[in-house]
């Protein structure tokens, strides 16, 4: 990979696409979380390929979607934490095929 740099435009915009898409989706104005229980990898050893990891936590799609809520509708400001929450419903979305037709 040449360049590390990633342009926040640029990420702004494929997260506007992404969207865009899920609105598409005939019939539905949610998405469901099928699966709430997820392992979640330690950031030390989520970046460290060449050693197994040797701790994993727990994490629930439900409480990070209920956390995220709270910024949603005004009831407390945005950390960077709440990437993380992010991550793992788009993880979610994208293993299930979500924009895809089945």
């Amino acid at each position: 990979m040449e360049n590390k740099d990633i342009n926040i435009s640029d990420l702004r915009k494929l997260i506007n696409i992404l969207s865009d898409e899920l609105e598409k989706l005939e019939g539905k104005n949610v998405v469901v979380l099928e699966d709430d229980l997820y392992w979640n990898i330690l950031d030390e050893e989520l970046y460290s390929p060449y050693h197994e990891p040797a701790q994993l936590t727990m994490g629930s799609l439900s409480e990070d979607w209920e956390f995220l809520q709270k910024v949603v509708n005004g009831e407390r400001e945005m950390i960077d934490y709440d990437l993380y929450k992010l991550a793992s419903i788009l993880k979610l979305l994208g293993r299930n095929n979500t924009i895809m037709e089945k």
